[in-house]
């Protein structure tokens, strides 16, 4: 595919997902080509893996030549993963999605809708949350809480999956780097740039395989991080691009 400039790049970021990994692979490229979608690319980012992650990506796309594999030599985390992702993607539109599909790759059609309606950013808000134990659940609605009340978010989700312009990525900067702050500061300053940013609302798919990866040590670093998040924002006091808010039609916040 090089040189092609894909419609869609769909960003997976996988560490020890080899239980979880190919099932991904087959259920995105079935999704897609049954909405029509069959100019797109998928990204595996091979996140520091120990296990065989890395050899069945790279089989995969031995088989299939929209994905492609980034590897990385260590573990770096979710965030710098699909960073990376995005660095690399060359779709017009640009989003990522957890490799145990929390989100249902069937419902990309929607979110290429509000693109077309105008949206240059895409938040995908869970549903709901039901599927979350209860500790997890009071641990999410309080980082929803807490995202709100420091940043004046009308958004209800900031950390589930997010589409975007390619032009968006390209001009806005991330400086934070906690598992949950990436995707918030890319929505916060897609915002204050005058971008527009539509939400729509999805179910929750819980993990079939593999365990989640929350602890207690991270719930702390993603506090620090929110905090550390707001001091930058605030510092830099971001102004809108030259070119000024998007006017076209479609819902936004």
């Amino acid at each position: 595919m090089s040189g092609i400039e894909p419609r869609l790049t769909l960003v997976l970021p996988a560490f020890n997902e080899e239980a979880s990994l190919p099932q991904a692979l087959r259920r995105c490229a079935e999704s897609l080509e049954h909405a029509g979608l069959t100019d797109h690319e998928i990204i595996v980012v091979n996140d520091g893996s120990t296990d065989r992650t890395g050899e069945l990506a790279e089989a995969h796309a031995a088989r299939d030549r929209r994905v492609r594999v980034i590897h990385h030599a260590v573990n770096r985390g979710q965030s710098a993963a699909f960073l990376h992702g995005f660095a690399r993607a060359r779709g017009r539109v640009i989003g990522w999605n957890g490799t145990d599909l929390p989100f249902d790759p069937g419902d990309v059609p929607r979110v290429l809708d509000l693109i077309d309606a105008g949206a240059d950013v895409v938040v995908v808000e869970r549903r709901d949350r039901s599927a979350y134990g209860v500790v997890r659940r009071l641990i999410s609605w309080a980082n929803v809480l807490t995202l709100k009340a420091l940043f004046a978010s009308p958004l209800n989700d900031h950390n589930f999956v997010q589409f975007f312009r390619r032009e968006v990525l390209t001009a806005l900067p991330v400086r934070s780097r906690g598992v949950s702050t990436v995707t918030a500061e890319l929505i916060f300053r897609a915002r204050r740039a005058g971008y527009r940013v539509a939400a729509m609302t999805a179910d929750y798919h819980p993990r079939r395989a593999g365990s989640s990866t929350i602890t207690p040590a991270r719930v702390l670093h993603t506090l620090a991080e929110t905090l550390r998040l707001r001091w930058i924002l605030w510092r830099e006091a971001i102004r809108p691009p030259g070119a000024g808010p998007r006017t076209a039609g479609g819902p936004t916040t």
